[in-house]
């Protein structure tokens, strides 16, 4: 745990069960972090970018942005890092899609944050969880960064991804977004799909699809948790 201008960082981690309706303290994350982002990909839980406190530096100093992508195993209650992305960043919007990673916009720099500029980004980071890699997918219209610094605005639905909103620029005069963008993976391009969206400066994204009963399955017998929750 560490504490920097009145407030706390720390690399706890804490997992719900729902039929129990109780929390369980778990592995901790391998640093402090803050302003990340979380998702889960079959049966993973992976932790993406977001900033480290630098207790070394002056107040007036910003922390540093990481590039770092941490992957959670339930069944061994165990982190690893895996490849990193190619910029360091927050305030992105993350969304998985065909067991993808997509990790867009935010403000970041290239490479580890050295105390480089910064910038709003239109980038596209796509993480493939099977071979460990990124690669790098279109562009954004515009760079965007989430309306949030740990909120998201995107999703996937029906095979295609959706950014909601966000924002122009990286400062106090940042301009909020009114459009929601799509990417068809499978054409590799963004389309607006609907403009003068009602949005505000804080709210989170959730999208919703019909699903049949028969394409659901069970959870795997690995994340089943021991009797007792020991």
């Amino acid at each position: 745990m560490k504490v920097k201008n009145q407030y706390v960082i720390t690399n706890c981690v804490d997992k719900y069960s729902v039929e129990r309706d109780s929390w369980k303290r778990v592995s901790p994350l391998p640093l402090q972090l803050a302003c990340h982002a979380a998702v889960t990909v079959n049966s993973k839980l992976y932790v993406i970018g977001g900033w480290t406190p630098q207790m070394d530096l002056p107040d007036e100093e910003p922390d540093r942005l990481s590039n770092k992508l941490l992957r959670y195993d339930p069944s061994q209650d165990q982190w690893t890092e895996r490849a990193p992305m190619k910029y360091s960043k927050y305030r992105f919007s993350t969304a998985v899609l065909n067991s993808e990673i997509y990790v867009l916009g935010g403000i970041g720099c290239i490479g580890q944050d050295k105390g480089q500029v910064r910038k709003c980004l239109d980038a596209v980071e796509i993480y493939n969880p099977d071979g460990d890699f990124w690669r790098e997918g279109p562009p954004m219209p515009t760079p965007l960064l989430s309306l949030r610094s740990n909120s998201t605005s995107a999703g996937a639905v029906d095979g295609k991804l959706y950014v909601c909103g966000g924002f122009h620029g990286a400062d106090r005069h940042e301009v909020i977004c009114k459009e929601v963008l799509e990417l068809d993976p499978w054409e590799n391009q963004w389309n607006v799909v609907a403009v003068n969206v009602l949005m505000h400066d804080s709210y989170d994204v959730c999208l919703v699809a019909r699903m049949n009963p028969r394409d659901l399955i069970p959870p795997p017998a690995d994340l089943a948790e021991e009797d007792g929750g020991r």
